[in-house]
């Protein structure tokens, strides 16, 4: 009974944040720590059997790691990045399906405990970062009145799939928002011949948005500084829409609520039908977990500590 009322309290008070600004970890962290309190009332095998699927994310990112240090090894030969994504990648994909066994088996054993307690903390924050990224591309409660689209790396000079992936979404929002105004956000990198922003500009016009309607932002260098360099094109009374790739939604929207922006986000989909673009939204999303953990520096140092004192006691 107790055990229900804690994983009910979880899931309400993420109720109340999502409510609230869903752009946060909390929106699908604590949510998950409720399902989490409530399942640990299932009998062994079938929470074994649970504890399995969550670990699954963390099995499937270090085979995407295992991959690409095999890669690595192959194209550029010796190196230690490649022998540490292909060694630690394995360790961590294989541990995946050990995990179960080894819960239901030796989870008294104090080493056993200390490697399923740490593998499943980062397991668990892996599947919050998810399910925060989903409650965030949930359908747009706004009619927005500023359309931001982020921009991401030119190919040979021209808008690559990523970026024409993200001009299209937006585009299709604008044309059921034909009032709203679309800032492209993007500076030149040392490797591109113009800005970002111009040449999504370019690619706006030809698909027949006036030109009035477009603003641009062509001083950024990543994430954090699209968002404070687009604000000038922002008023307190907008209601914004920001657009970029499924796998980098979360963050944006985490330094757009850091930037002051109140805006809702519009992920647009990255295609998996082959392996190749599979590995590339999962390389993708290990660079995205990656950033986040910079920014929230103490989070798995601090996590990692409560686990290990948790194991100890």
């Amino acid at each position: 009974m107790v055990t229900l009322l804690i994983g009910a309290g979880l899931i309400i008070l993420g109720i109340v944040v999502i409510a609230h600004d869903r752009r946060t970890l909390l929106s699908g962290l604590l949510p998950f720590l409720g399902l989490l309190t409530w399942l640990t009332g299932l009998t062994p095998v079938w929470l074994a059997s649970t504890l399995f699927v969550i670990v699954l994310p963390l099995g499937i990112l270090g085979e995407v790691l295992t991959h690409d240090g095999y890669w690595l090894l192959s194209r550029y030969g010796t190196s230690a990045k490649g022998y540490f994504f292909l060694v630690g990648g394995f360790l961590v994909m294989v541990f995946a399906p050990l995990f179960p066994v080894l819960w239901l088996l030796w989870r008294s054993v104090l080493i056993v405990k200390l490697m399923l307690a740490i593998y499943g903390y980062v397991a668990v924050l892996i599947d919050a970062y998810l399910l925060a990224t989903v409650i965030n591309a949930l359908p747009l409660t706004i009619k927005p009145t500023k359309i931001l689209i982020l921009g991401a790396g030119l190919i040979k000079g021209g808008v690559g799939p990523v970026l024409r992936r993200r001009l299209l979404g937006g585009l299709a929002l604008y044309q059921r928002f034909p009032k709203a105004e679309l800032i492209m956000s993007g500076g030149q990198g040392d490797d591109e011949p113009e800005p970002e922003a111009v040449a999504m500009h370019r690619f706006a016009r030809q698909k027949g948005v006036p030109e009035s309607a477009i603003r641009l932002e062509t001083n950024s260098t990543n994430t954090a500084t699209n968002l404070s360099e687009a604000k000038r094109f922002i008023n307190s009374g907008d209601r914004v829409v920001l657009v970029t790739s499924d796998y980098h939604l979360l963050r944006s929207l985490l330094y757009a609520r850091r930037q002051g922006v109140n805006c809702q986000g519009l992920a647009v989909h990255t295609p998996h039908f082959t392996f190749t673009c599979f590995t590339f939204t999962c390389n993708a999303f290990i660079r995205e977990l990656g950033a986040y953990t910079i920014i929230h520096r103490y989070l798995i140092p601090l996590g990692l500590v409560l686990v290990i004192i948790l194991c100890l006691i």
